[in-house]
């Protein structure tokens, strides 16, 4: 998923140049690598069945593990808001830089269905076999696609229109949410529509891991951000502090009222590291906030100190947020493969949690070499059938 934009757009980051007119904005994609680097760890681990829980699925009660685990957990489940988000920033930036090049509407929507299609037949042939070991599975990845397909007619709409759109999309899923919990939180059986618009469920057939109206808002949302990135107040840290602030505590105050769509909503009595768990399946707006409050916070460090990015020891994740599609696929193929070679070893009977930082920087080893690679090759043919991906 490319990130473009004007040169000169984000003078406040740090650029690197991809031609005389257009410019790569890193921190987005340094974002962009941030998450998918938490998103492999937490994939690291769970190949080799090591669990690091820090959310709720279902209104199902959470036993969290000793703190090292949740507390790593914390950290990766931060990785798909940030790329949910980010998904639609950069389809954002691919329509201004397409429309800057006099691309029509109907060709800008028309690449981004194709891109969609390309997405959601990675994810339900190659993902989900090496995930599941059966096929489909609607994932990450298919859900993003559903999202772009919608996204592909609303972007057609005025920003403010947009905006509108996903705010209502949020609010009424969640209310949605509300309506199904008894149901939800009694585990009775669910329909595949409803499973693949509202909530989750692995029982379905195929399987639905994110529903497209609870994470397919996040995306849109993030496509109107995108739409208003060369505004003045958004290049500057001190702005996304505000929004990350503003963020945090919305999800304080929906956490202390008890939350609104949150099946993992706190209660008295229960242990005070709860207090930080939050619904991921189906998301809640608490945990949306939270964690799009502290991705606000990190970019806000991005832009202040932009040469970690691009000449510091942080450059990578600018690599692995410009390769993003290509990461995603190969990490759970070399995850996948790694975990089948773990299994042959006996190994010393050390806690799981060294087992999945070990497997996760192992495999961090082969990606990173893996997508410069991939880079080099998308420059080298820029109309290939790379610019699907």
């Amino acid at each position: 998923m490319t990130t473009r934009a004007a040169t000169g757009v984000l003078p406040h980051t740090s650029v690197t140049t991809q031609s005389a007119s257009l410019s790569r904005i890193s921190a987005i994609d340094a974002l962009r690598g941030v998450a998918l680097t938490l998103m492999a760890l937490t994939h690291a681990a769970f190949f080799i069945g090591v669990g690091m829980q820090a959310e709720s699925y279902g209104g199902q009660r959470v036993f969290l593990q000793s703190p090292p685990y949740w507390l790593t957990g914390l950290l990766t489940t931060l990785a798909s808001p940030i790329f949910f988000c980010l998904a639609g920033v950069s389809l954002a930036l691919l329509e201004q830089s397409r429309r800057r090049k006099g691309a029509s509407h109907w060709t800008v929507s028309r690449f981004m269905l194709a891109r969609a299609g390309v997405i959601m037949l990675l994810d339900l042939t190659i993902c989900a076999w090496l995930w599941m070991g059966k096929m489909p599975y609607i994932h990450v990845l298919t859900a993003i696609g559903l999202g772009m397909i919608i996204l592909a007619g609303l972007r057609l709409l005025p920003t403010r229109a947009i905006l509108a759109v996903a705010i209502v999309t949020l609010l009424v899923h969640q209310g949605i949410i509300e309506a199904l919990r008894p149901q939800l939180e009694a585990g009775a059986p669910q329909s595949l529509l409803q499973a693949l618009f509202f909530t989750y469920s692995y029982d379905t057939n195929p399987p639905v891991g994110f529903p497209v109206l609870g994470w397919g808002p996040v995306m849109w949302l993030g496509f109107v951000l995108g739409r208003s990135l060369n505004r003045p107040a958004l290049r500057q840290s001190r702005t996304w502090v505000w929004i990350g602030g503003g963020l945090l505590a919305l999800w304080l105050a929906l956490r202390l009222v008890g939350g609104y769509g949150d099946l993992g909503a706190y209660r008295a009595g229960d242990p005070l590291s709860h207090f930080l768990v939050m619904s991921k399946a189906p998301p809640s707006l608490s945990y949306l906030a939270f964690k799009l409050g502290i991705a606000a916070l990190i970019y806000a460090g991005l832009i202040a100190f932009p040469t970690i990015i691009e000449t510091g020891p942080l450059r990578v994740l600018t690599l692995i947020g410009q390769t993003s599609l290509c990461f995603y696929v190969m990490h759970i193929v070399i995850y996948h493969v790694l975990a089948q070679l773990f299994f042959l070893f006996d190994v010393p009977a050390l806690p799981g949690i060294v087992y999945g930082y070990a497997l996760w920087m192992l495999g961090m080893t082969l990606l990173i070499p893996l997508c410069e690679r991939y880079r080099m090759l998308r420059k080298q043919y820029p109309e290939s059938v790379l610019r699907y991906l």
